[in-house]
């Protein structure tokens, strides 16, 4: 089942955020959805994993487990790095560590996010999406805060990663679309 955003529209107050917005992603099918800081990109998102109800409009989503990357690191600061992912994605500690080796950070597995740069807490947060098995993966600017080289190789595991998922990108960076080999593109 394919996801439907239709019409939907959303404000804050007298701020209309979104305007009778649609679009689709078929199974397995990578979107991106571009645009300004403030143009309604997470609040897209947080109505597409029902974390936000719209004004108007409908989402059908697809059956099936959601993974999120918030555009904040949402970790848990009294669990190591590699707790966050077996916490939240119920997963293996061996599959963790897969993953966070995957993304530089298998010398870190033991620290906590307190002790993380910006960029490390980024893969982090993207390492918890992946680990949770997962149709969909919603990623709201996903790679700020990488290094050029880093984000290259981020992404390619990521994209690794989501063959058989479908993935629902936010970003103000075109290049990342590229790089992520998205299907479609949305500009708000």
């Amino acid at each position: 089942m394919p996801l439907i955003v239709k019409n939907v529209s959303k404000s804050f107050g007298e701020k209309q955020v979104l305007h009778e917005f649609s679009m689709t992603a078929e199974e397995g099918e990578r979107v991106c959805i571009l645009g300004p800081s403030g143009g309604g990109k997470t609040t897209l998102l947080n109505i597409i994993a029902g974390l936000l109800p719209p004004d108007s409009g409908e989402v059908q989503r697809p059956e099936g487990k959601m993974s999120y990357v918030f555009q904040e690191y949402r970790l848990l600061p009294w669990l190591n790095a590699e707790e966050n992912i077996t916490a939240t994605a119920c997963c293996t500690k061996e599959r963790a560590r897969e993953i966070l080796n995957a993304l530089e950070l298998g010398a870190e597995r033991k620290a906590y996010p307190d002790d993380f740069s910006g960029g490390m807490k980024q893969r982090l947060s993207i390492a918890r999406a992946l680990a949770y098995e997962s149709s969909l993966i919603l990623m709201d600017e996903p790679f700020k805060g990488l290094d050029p080289e880093l984000r290259e190789r981020v992404i390619a595991y990521v994209d690794e990663c989501c063959k058989d998922r479908t993935v629902i990108l936010v970003t103000h960076d075109k290049a990342e679309c590229d790089l992520m080999k998205c299907t479609k593109m949305y500009e708000m």
